[in-house]
């Protein structure tokens, strides 16, 4: 037990070393840490109050507000909802526009600027007027856009017109497009009398939808006119769409610019029609919705008994027509006098 005594201490006595080692190392890397992030820090603040200090150009919007309208006035083309405005200025003065400082709209008083020819326009001078009264003395205003602020009115001048659907809408493989259904076929035009003279219609701005499988419902802005209003100024569309289906039916073969001495009969007299249709109209279209002919003039330079068909009519709706047989043996009988005269 004595010659262990000794053994326990030197080993104890090795384990606090290498104790104080690592606390002395953490100690020395957190006070390294420390003093990395005071210099980072520091060097960032310098950097940032630099960087403020320096001059810079940066774009606003400002909103725009039109004041005292009569009540017996419709505004036609409004003003912009903002105007935007580059500035230039000290970063922190910038930054401090930007979340500190909140700017009042520009102010356009119906009264002051309206004039009898349902015109009205706020020149650049006041404009930057507004804006000026807003900023401090060092910042200088580099543009504005809109340059020029205009609105259009009347005294409740309209008329009616038809709207008219643009663009191109298209159904996906295997699908049609049934049919088209405007919320609205018209609305009200307000306008000058001279340009209310010349609008004929209310034209959507382009749609552009392809691959359809679902009857689709969307909202089409009408095409803007300056110096006009529709309202409303959008309508509905829907487009029906409709699954397709392939039917075939019997369609006999008819004459078409035959002597009356003369009759055509072909074999087989009838042939198969097969095409696609969507289901809503499946039932309803039928042998009677084709008419399939054949010319006596094109026979005539016909020089084999073998013919080509040719569908006359096609129904609303259908696509992908096919004719089976569509080449037929024919031959062109003389009608008895008796028969004809009968006829």
């Amino acid at each position: 037990m004595a010659n262990n005594q000794p053994n326990n201490t030197h080993h104890a006595d090795k384990l606090h070393r290498k104790w104080l080692q690592r606390k002395w190392l953490s100690w020395l890397w957190n006070k390294q840490t420390f003093i990395f992030l005071f210099f980072l820090v520091l060097s960032t603040t310098f950097w940032l109050f630099q960087a403020l200090n320096e001059t810079y150009e940066e774009d606003f919007a400002i909103p725009i507000e039109l004041r005292n309208v009569p009540g017996n006035v419709v505004v036609t083309t409004d003003l912009p909802n903002v105007i935007h405005v580059s500035l230039r200025d000290k970063g922190s003065v910038l930054l401090a526009y930007r979340y500190t400082h909140k700017f009042k709209s520009i102010v356009v008083d119906f009264t002051t600027y309206s004039n009898n020819n349902g015109y009205g326009a706020v020149q650049t001078a006041e404009v930057m007027r507004q804006i000026a009264t807003q900023l401090v003395g060092s910042t200088q205003i580099v543009s504005i856009k809109p340059d020029t602020l205009e609105f259009y009115y009347n005294y409740g001048l309209c008329k009616r017109v038809p709207v008219v659907m643009q663009g191109k809408v298209g159904a996906g493989r295997l699908f049609s497009l049934a049919n088209m259904l405007l919320g609205q076929d018209s609305v009200t035009v307000y306008a000058a009398k001279e340009l209310l003279d010349t609008i004929t219609a209310a034209y959507t701005q382009p749609l552009n939808l392809h691959g359809l499988t679902d009857t689709t419902r969307v909202s089409a802005p009408f095409m803007p006119v300056r110096g006009a209003k529709f309202v409303p100024n959008k309508v509905s569309v829907t487009f029906c769409v409709d699954r397709l289906v392939e039917k075939t039916v019997q369609v006999p073969v008819q004459q078409v610019n035959f002597p009356a001495s003369k009759q055509l009969r072909t074999f087989p007299a009838t042939v198969n029609v097969t095409f696609q249709v969507g289901m809503g109209l499946y039932r309803s279209i039928t042998s009677e919705n084709f008419v399939l002919v054949v010319n006596y003039e094109e026979l005539l330079r016909n020089k084999t008994n073998v013919c080509h068909l040719s569908l006359k009519t096609t129904p609303t709706g259908v696509s992908h027509v096919r004719i089976s047989p569509q080449d037929v043996e024919y031959i062109i009988e003389e009608i008895p006098e008796d028969e004809t005269d009968n006829e």
